[in-house]
């Protein structure tokens, strides 16, 4: 058993109200991607409370429209290499969508509001993991954080995921506090996402008269929807949905339309694959179905990378479940999942990096969004101590 398992343990029982109190404090700053100013004050908010465990912070701005990344190093002069913390303050929820003020509560052992999941529970995990270690007086490896203000933006338009890259360089290891899984199942590879948006230009007419005259756009829709459908291969991971598909301005049943647009949500594996997908994406998008019609199309590319487990995520990902199962825990499983997130850039620095640490629970990106409270200690706890051994790696 790991030398300061009682210390760890103690200190994180004596604090559960604290952690909870935190927790519903930050929670309750709502702030999604857009709401600029909510969310840094959000980011304010953390920023204090890392200070005063010793970091030395500074926000780390991406662009005009949004609030920008919290950094913040604890003992940049310890011997080893860097451990990081990292994931986002802001949320997919907008102020207000959960219909009062100050939404967090718990009920029946669950946590709920804005984030209290996705991924605000994570990052107070993260809090307490560095004030655990500094009750302890640890000093081996310079602690770092990286909490983004837009990651639900996916980081299109600014060059985030290039900072994190960067950022990450260097370091020995990252946690990103995402959603727990409620399997209890640590995240070891995350597929990145493409968004599709075409529109679609025909040649309106009276559908019962001018049938053979009009060019209908949403035929044309249907017909290129249908195809890129056909590019989902679950046997490679990689699925393609039609999210978005509607006539533009015409709402007349009785008349061809001359307008449709639509979008298709992409997910891949890899970015060899992604590559392939988008030349098939683009062959489609060139066949004309419906003659006399003609699409425009473009791809938004999510900032949030794409990565697959290796030797050097498993051996990372062996010694946190070695360390739970040492102290009693549940051991974790291991999954890779479909949502991106910024441990793909990341991990793109040649550093290894968990995902989907933050507490257990389900719903992210839905306002019946939960976490399970007692997550947050037991994984505080596990972390903590994981820290104490990471030289293991």
């Amino acid at each position: 058993m790991n030398q300061y398992y009682n210390e760890i343990n103690r200190f994180i029982d004596a604090h559960k109200d604290e952690m909870v109190k935190k927790w519903k404090t930050l929670v309750n700053m709502e702030g999604h991607y857009d709401e600029k100013e909510n969310v840094e004050r959000a980011a304010g908010w953390l920023k204090n409370e890392f200070e005063q465990e010793g970091f030395q912070c500074r926000i780390h701005e991406v662009m005009k429209e949004r609030a920008g990344i919290l950094v913040g190093v604890l003992g940049s002069d310890r011997p080893g290499k860097p451990v990081i913390f990292s994931g986002h303050i802001d949320t997919v929820h907008h102020s207000g969508s959960f219909g009062k003020e100050n939404p967090f509560e718990i009920r029946d052992g669950k946590a709920y509001g804005p984030g209290v999941l996705d991924m605000k529970g994570g990052i107070i995990i993260s809090l307490y993991v560095v004030k655990a270690l500094n009750h302890l007086g640890y000093n081996e490896h310079p602690i770092k954080i990286l909490y983004a203000g837009e990651e639900e933006s996916d980081h299109i338009g600014n060059d985030a995921d290039i900072f994190y890259t960067e950022e990450s360089k260097g370091a020995l290891c990252a946690f990103n506090m995402e959603t727990g899984h409620i399997e209890n199942r640590l995240c070891v590879g995350r597929k990145t996402q493409y968004t599709v948006r075409a529109k679609v230009h025909g040649l309106g007419g009276h559908a019962g008269n001018e049938f053979t005259k009009g060019k209908n756009a949403v035929h044309e829709a249907i017909f290129k929807a249908a195809e890129l459908t056909k590019l989902t291969d679950l046997d490679r991971g990689t699925t393609v949905t039609v999210s978005v598909i509607n006539s533009g301005t015409n709402t007349n049943t009785t008349s061809i339309p001359d307008l449709s647009e639509f979008a298709v949500d992409i997910r891949v594996f890899s970015d060899e694959i992604g590559k392939k997908v988008l030349e098939d994406v683009d062959q489609i998008m060139k066949k004309v179905f419906v003659e006399g019609t003609t699409t425009e199309y473009y791809v938004d590319l999510a900032k949030l990378h794409p990565f697959e487990p290796n030797p050097q995520i498993m051996r990372l990902f062996s010694l946190v479940n070695q360390v739970a199962a040492d102290h009693g825990f549940a051991e974790f499983g291991q999954i890779q999942l479909g949502g991106a997130s910024d441990a793909g850039a990341i991990a793109a620095a040649g550093i290894p990096v968990l995902c989907s640490c933050g507490p257990i629970g389900e719903f992210n990106h839905n306002v019946r969004e939960y976490a399970v409270v007692d997550s947050l200690f037991e994984r505080a706890k596990i972390y903590a101590l994981t820290v104490t051994e990471i030289d293991k790696l």
